[in-house]
């Protein structure tokens, strides 16, 4: 591992540690290839709170399919906390140091998706290949990840990416879970966890996020609803 990735390894998120919310995704979606210096600079921080505006600033640049997994944030965040509407909520407080919430992607580089591999990403941190990335990333990012989410102790953690549910357990280790069938989601009541779908119109429509309110308000409050089966029977 050089010192490159070491400063993409080391970076945790996205808005502010102290949110009783944390969204986990697995990678970000933009490439880092054009702008690589610029990334390892801005990176080199633990965290970054997002300006308030920037996210209304990208919806306008490249339109609202770019902001899909912050309008569901925001439409989640609301049903919790309505103390706005999910837009005015995007608009100006998902994710800045005043918001609720928290996000961090257990995979450090930014890619249109897991599955692809550069020739670039090769070259500047010489892994072999893909796999030699995600095991090098299993290894010593996920324990950081983990004892970061500890030490803030968020109330709930959304976990978005049903594909990859192995890796969320394997990075937060969850233990004991339930499939919620109406929600196409997995809860892990101990550790107060939810794997949902991944976060877009399609997978995540209003009943769905409806349903994921649902589920950690009664966890909030009636944690009697999801109790977990009796391992001694």
């Amino acid at each position: 591992m050089n010192d490159k990735f070491k400063i993409l390894n080391n970076f945790k998120g996205f808005g502010n540690p102290q949110g009783k919310i944390w969204f986990v995704g697995l990678e970000e979606a933009a490439n880092f290839e054009s702008n690589f210096d610029q990334v390892l600079e801005i990176y080199s921080k633990d965290f970054i709170p997002f300006e308030k505006g920037s996210i209304q600033e990208d919806a306008k640049k490249y339109g609202n399919n770019y902001t899909k997994v912050y309008d569901v944030m925001s439409k989640i965040m609301i049903g919790l906390y309505p103390i706005s509407d999910w837009k005015t909520y995007r608009n100006s407080q998902l994710l800045t140091i005043d918001g609720n919430e928290f996000q961090m992607n257990l995979y450090p580089l930014g890619k249109k998706n897991l599955n692809t591999w550069s020739e670039f990403y090769q070259n500047q941190f010489g892994f072999k290949n893909k796999q030699d990335y995600l095991k090098t990333t299993q290894s010593s990012r996920f324990q950081k990840l983990y004892t970061f989410w500890k030490q803030n102790s968020p109330d709930f953690t959304i976990c978005f990416g049903l594909g990859n549910y192995e890796d969320f357990k394997k990075a937060f280790k969850l233990d004991i879970e339930l499939q919620i069938k109406e929600s196409n989601s997995i809860l892990f009541p101990i550790e107060k966890v939810l794997i949902t779908p991944f976060f877009d119109n399609r997978n995540m429509g209003q009943s769905r996020i409806n349903k994921t309110v649902e589920i950690i308000q009664d966890i909030f409050t009636n944690s009697k609803r999801y109790e977990l089966p009796d391992i001694h029977s």
